[in-house]
């Protein structure tokens, strides 16, 4: 049986099996090095890994408590990018990341995926905030929060280095009442 929440009409939220380490593998050691070093949460973003070195992290990401790692197919079967949920510090207050592959962008997956998680993480989970973070250097990462309803929260100053110079990371969040009052909205359009 099918888990309601996890595919729509245009993607479906699957798990990542060895089959797409290839193609992880490749956006790491290629345009996505720092965003998908930022999503595995290396402390060096600027060392390349292996498949057997990104898989080890997928792995060791998947077992912390209360996180999903997923990836985000389009409905034609296109591997499109990747996605974690984790509940893991606190599970009043998740936190989501989703990657779509710059090849694949625009065309709505990376939005749909976000909707199937805030609807699924509202309506399954005691969740009554989901927050997300992007580096400063990541507009076009600030833009796509902004745009599925998510707030500026605040930001850790200074939190990264990258090209000798430091970063700041953004934080965003939407509240339950906010998610319910854009769904009671949407459906009265």
């Amino acid at each position: 049986m099918q888990v309601k929440g996890l595919s729509s009409e245009l993607v479906e939220l699957r798990s990542i099996e060895d089959a797409q380490l290839a193609e992880i593998h490749k956006h790491h050691n290629r345009e996505l090095r720092l965003e998908l070093s930022d999503f595995m949460d290396l402390e060096f973003p600027w060392v390349p890994l292996n498949q057997t070195q990104i898989k080890a992290k997928l792995e060791e990401m998947q077992k912390e408590e209360r996180t999903a790692l997923f990836g985000v197919w389009s409905r034609n079967n296109e591997f499109v990018g990747v996605g974690y949920f984790a509940a893991s510090w606190d599970p009043w207050c998740p936190f989501i990341n989703i990657i779509i592959w710059p090849q694949c962008r625009r065309k709505g997956y990376g939005a749909e995926a976000a909707r199937l998680l805030l609807e699924a993480a509202f309506n399954n989970s005691i969740a009554h905030v989901i927050g997300c973070s992007t580096p400063e250097w990541n507009p076009a990462g600030i833009a796509f929060a902004e745009s599925v309803g998510f707030k500026r929260a605040g930001a850790s100053r200074r939190s990264g280095f990258i090209d000798g110079k430091f970063f700041d990371r953004l934080f965003f969040d939407i509240l339950r009442d906010e998610y319910l009052a854009g769904q009671t909205k949407k459906a009265g359009d």
